[in-house]
């Protein structure tokens, strides 16, 4: 860690963000209890706060009998079948007084009964103070956290709105033990504990998002707008009634319900931004309206859209390897990006009680990403390596094209769940059917080439790895160009076009019992078993076409040149006249009605699959309940079916055979869960948990590419599953009052983890062929150390902190005896570090993300090129003030620092691609009725 960082690390240290609309409020010293008999031995009860919001997480206790509830999202808890006698009732909720009530029970009756919280202040104090919606929600993200029976993260979306975050991806890269991948500067991916993308499952409202690539099970996040956030519950330490793909953890994203709040709700957002780099706007707006129908109806309506055009520069070099353990570059890439993304959501959720014990909900969710772009690149190929050169300086022919690419995608995510929960006097039943559906469609990807007529020798300097320098030699070897900008004539190469699309569908069903607490090994015991069907099917599909037919079809270079020129990092190169961007409507015609213009039969044909994966799971779980410990223990059962179809594809002959194939196969997931409360108030946690991740649909479908050459590509339909065991302990101190100071450890022990891996094949019709395909390796781990503050500093009046910290480090086995790797995605070191001010009516707060290196992509028969990305910080700057009760302006600032991103292959000097992109500043105004 460099000295910048440390002190940087050193000056932030911890907790507690606050903003949004205020809500003031009287407190008095203790809040009333209003009681209800009803015809049943129980307690049953809702919890508000000072302000009457709903509260999530607060800790219900009937002291000296090992009762415990936590409050859900509706504020509500309940004990049933309770022996008559006269209650001590308490209640905990963090940022509030704790309260106790006397409660009577009798044979045949019992209490319904509705607590009010009063609020805490600053110094602990009850005390008339102003509530801050920011505070509120973050209230009910802290006290789920500290009542949850596993091990959690969770969030609120007010405390993740004090980060200039654009969706969902971005907002997870602010928790503890989570790092992002990005795309182009914005967060696209998640590692969860240097996990590898694929070890997380991600759900909506607990419904499986499908992934919306073909090649990947991994959820691009960055469809998903942040505005649809109201909290984010990540799972580090599964339970048997959640779904075991989830090795990492499960990432649930968890929109507002229509009767979380007990009044309207309507509030919107309004921004405009300016992207420094190419000087491109951004817009931003939504709103959101919840209200009560009647006393038992409830809806809510959200969306929300954003928009920005932006700018990239990239460079990009692949290396090969010229002399043994020398390298030089083999092709070298510069490509300016000029693009517009679009994100917009919708959601919408209806809920429905009748009577007490009856509640019927109906939520449909969806959300939209956009990205339209036009890429300028001008492409060397490299080769006839002179005498000398390694990966430092040398000299090489170089041959150049020029290109213009015009690409669309559309990426869409649709949920939509009905679902219900009975509450009985023995038992509480819950069930949802959903509807889930994902897809990544390209419209356009359309490709005009053009190549320069001579093939000068170059000599090139890789002093700076990050910008190298290049010189143009003439026959007798002196420098006339230091650009590539050339007088001679580029000429027509070709033409492409290219339609892509890929849709993930999955309807599932899960129903599940939970029994009325009994006693057990003088414990308050709670049962609770379910099931779940999941059915899915994943399909992808490419056609390619391509023309090389020259004049007088295609037009000369002069004539698609505009009049800008390729000038990328601050003009640092000069690569001559960008391309014209509506080729396709000028000159498609006339190409597409040549003769020249055909279908690329094999790459049109290779990638495509279809394939299905069905799902039935059961579990059962037990809690146990004592004074101050708990335990959850229980078992999953996983039945998975498999079955896809694929071609095999003779390269030479050009003839292409449908293949099918198909799989099942059984797993089971135990764990074990504690916790336990101290007398200070700490609770220690520890966990053991079973979880798998199951093979991308891609390296299960059944394809087989060969050739002449004795070589062949293969999907693995046998491939097994990554299944790990994990081990986890972690202890937790909230404070008053509101703060939290904790820290963990976790270990994973993977088998059959997955790589793809060239090998010669034994037996079978590919008997003697160098295949290529996903393999198992044998084993792996992944293990590291979690740290977590957020806190008010009690130094300065309206001060606060956060910082968190992951270190991780990883070991898998390669297939067939080749060596150990770390996996993909783990790096070293992740941290948050936030400073926030926030006083008479004004907030501001500085936020600083850094991630250290970690793997990317492997190259088995040469570790020497396996692609890794740089570290890489960010800091950004977020300020608001309160105009009034219903209005708040603000304004933000990302990436201060103007940080790039870096990918290297194997070395650092080797630099595989380098991409700046600027800051970004937006301001706007928030509102609240």
């Amino acid at each position: 860690m460099n000295k910048r960082n440390q002190c940087l690390m050193l000056a932030i240290s911890a907790v507690l963000m606050t903003s949004a609309a205020p809500v003031t409020a009287q407190m008095g010293a203790s809040a009333p209890l209003s009681t209800q008999s009803i015809s049943a031995p129980a307690i049953r009860g809702q919890v508000s706060d000072a302000s009457g919001r709903l509260v999530l997480g607060a800790i219900v206790r009937l002291e000296g009998v090992n009762r415990e509830a936590a409050t859900d999202n509706q504020g509500r808890f309940r004990f049933e079948n309770l022996p008559a006698g006269t209650y001590e009732m308490t209640v905990d909720y963090l940022g509030a007084e704790r309260q106790s009530h006397q409660v009577t029970v009798t044979s045949s009756s019992g209490a319904e009964v509705a607590i009010a919280l009063a609020s805490v202040g600053h110094t602990g104090q009850v005390e008339e103070l102003t509530v801050y919606g920011a505070r509120g929600a973050q209230e009910r993200a802290l006290n789920a956290q500290r009542a949850a029976d596993s091990i959690k993260s969770v969030v609120s979306a007010d405390y993740l709105g004090n980060f200039p975050d654009a969706n969902v991806a971005e907002s997870m890269q602010r928790l503890a033990g989570a790092a992002i991948q990005r795309d182009q500067g914005e967060g696209r991916y998640v590692n969860l504990r240097g996990a590898p993308v694929e070890f997380s499952n991600v759900t909506l409202n607990g419904v499986n998002i499908p992934a919306t690539e073909g090649t990947t099970r991994a959820v691009d996040l960055d469809t998903i707008p942040s505005d649809v956030i109201a909290m984010l519950e990540v799972s580090k330490a599964i339970t048997p009634n959640l779904d075991a793909d989830a090795i990492a953890g499960n990432i649930n994203i968890v929109t507002q319900g229509a009767l979380d709040s007990q009044g309207r709700i309507l509030r919107a957002n309004l921004s405009q931004g300016h992207n420094e780099l190419g000087s491109g706007n951004l817009n931003r707006w939504g709103i959101t309206y919840g209200d009560r129908i009647t006393d038992n109806l409830a809806i809510l309506v959200s969306a929300n859209h954003r928009s920005t055009d932006r700018v990239t520069n990239n460079i990009e070099h692949s290396w090969a390897e010229f002399a043994p353990n020398v390298y030089v570059p083999e092709l070298t890439e510069f490509k300016d990006y000029e693009l517009n993304r679009s994100r917009q959501g919708f959601s919408g959720r209806l809920d429905y009680l009748l009577g007490d014990n009856a509640h019927f909900y109906l939520s449909h969710n969806y959300s939209q990403y956009k990205d339209v772009e036009f890429r300028d690149s001008y492409i060397i190929e490299w080769d006839q390596v002179q005498a000398g050169s390694d990966g430092s300086s040398g000299q090489m022919r170089g041959t150049f094209e020029k290109e213009i690419r015009d690409r669309s995608i559309t990426k869409t995510i649709r949920t939509s769940t009905f679902g219900g929960e009975h509450m009985l006097d023995s038992m509480t039943i819950d069930y949802n059917l959903s509807i889930s559906k994902s897809t990544d469609i390209y419209p356009t990807r359309d490709q005009f080439v053009y190549r320069q007529s001579v093939r000068p020798q170059v000599r090139y300097d890789f002093t700076n790895p990050n910008l190298p320098t290049y010189e143009v030699l003439d026959g007798g070897g002196n420098v006339v160009r230091t650009d590539f900008d050339f007088a001679t004539p580029f000429n027509f190469r070709e033409y492409q076009r290219r339609f892509q699309g890929a849709e993930e569908k999955e309807n599932s069903g899960a129903i599940n019992f939970t029994l009325a607490d009994s006693t057990w090994l003088d414990a308050s015991s709670s049962i609770k078993f379910g099931l779940k069907a999941r059915m899915a099917e994943k399909e992808f599909g490419s056609d390619r076409f391509r023309s090389r037919t020259g004049a007088p079809v295609t037009p000369a270079f002069v004539d698609v040149t505009i009049g800008r020129q390729s000038e990328p990092f601050d003009g640092y190169y000069n690569n001559g006249p960008k391309l014209i961007r509506n080729f396709v409507e000028l000159y498609g015609p006339a190409i597409e009605g040549d003769a020249g213009y055909a279908i690329r039969v094999a790459q049109s044909i290779v990638a495509d699959y279809q394939a299905e994966e069905d799902t039935l799971a059961a579990y059962v779980m037990n809690t146990l309940t004592w004074d101050r410990t708990t335990m959850v223990y229980g078992l999953r059962a996983e039945r998975i079916k498999t079955s896809g179809q694929a071609f095999q594809f003779d390269e030479d002959t050009e003839v292409a055979t449908v293949l099918t194939d198909s799989n099942r196969y059984t797993k089971l997931f135990p764990s074990l869960h504690l916790r336990y409360v101290m007398d200070n108030e700490v609770i220690l946690r520890a966990a053991y948990s079973t979880g798998m991740s199951r093979p991308n649909y891609a390296d299960l479908a059944p394809y087989a590419i060969f050739n002449d050459s004795d070589e062949v590509s293969l999907g693995n339909p046998d491939l097994d599953p990554t299944y790990a065991h994990n081990f986890d302990l972690m202890a937790e101190y909230y404070t008053r009052p509101l703060g939290v100071i904790s820290g963990g450890v976790f270990y994973k022990r993977l088998s059959n983890p997955i790589f793809t891996a060239q090998s010669t094949a034994v037996g079978g019709i590919w008997d003697g062929f160098e295949q290529t395909r996903a393999e198992n390796g044998e084993n792996g781990r992944l293990w590291g150390v979690e740290l977590n503050v957020q806190r008010d500093l009690p130094f300065v009046e309206g001060l606060s902190a956060s910082f968190n910290y992951t270190w991780a480090d990883s070991s898998a086995d390669l297939p067939f005896g080749l060596g150990k790797t770390a996996l993909r995605g783990t790096s070293a070191r992740t941290y948050n570090a936030a400073l926030k001010y926030d006083r008479m009516g004004f907030s501001t707060q500085l936020a600083y993300n850094s991630r250290s290196e970690y793997i990317d992509a492997y190259t088995v028969d040469d570790p020497a090129l396996n692609i890794y990305w740089d570290g890489r910080s960010t800091l950004d700057w977020t300020a608001n003030y309160r105009v009034n009760d219903m209005f708040t302006v603000f304004g933000e600032v990302t990436n201060i620092q103007d940080t790039r991103q870096i990918r290297y292959q194997g070395d650092r000097t080797r630099v595989y691609e380098h991409e700046s992109f600027g800051r970004t500043l937006e301001a706007g105004v928030r509102m609240s009725f």
